[in-house]
């Protein structure tokens, strides 16, 4: 288990668990079989797991593509229409992956 991601500190409550409130720092992740990635937080009181999302390489993929084609937002020449639109298209496909493979994983449903 590794920190995959700093971030800003984020209020939560521990709303499945103890009840208690937290500050989320960061997330963990995980690997599972199938080179599936979990990403999550644990509250720090009662060490209740809350699962961010799951990822597998062809999601990862897709959020490569994603930081690539936002990179292309920087230049003042492209065409940032079409680039919003392959953005918007890009994002569905990642949730759309996303929700797949949780349902693997938490269902037992295969692809």
């Amino acid at each position: 288990m590794s920190t995959a991601q700093a971030s800003k500190a984020t209020p939560a409550i521990c709303n499945e668990g103890c009840g208690e409130q937290f500050e989320v720092k960061g997330f963990d992740t995980a690997s599972l079989p199938g080179a599936i990635e979990k990403t999550f937080f644990t509250c720090p009181h009662c060490q209740h797991e809350y699962i961010a999302f799951y990822t597998d390489p062809e999601v990862r993929q897709l959020q490569d593509k994603i930081r690539r084609i936002q990179s292309q937002l920087q230049n003042p020449q492209a065409n940032q229409a079409v680039i919003l639109k392959k953005i918007k298209q890009t994002q569905a496909a990642i949730k759309a992956g996303m929700d797949r493979v949780r349902a693997a994983v938490e269902g037992g449903a295969g692809g």
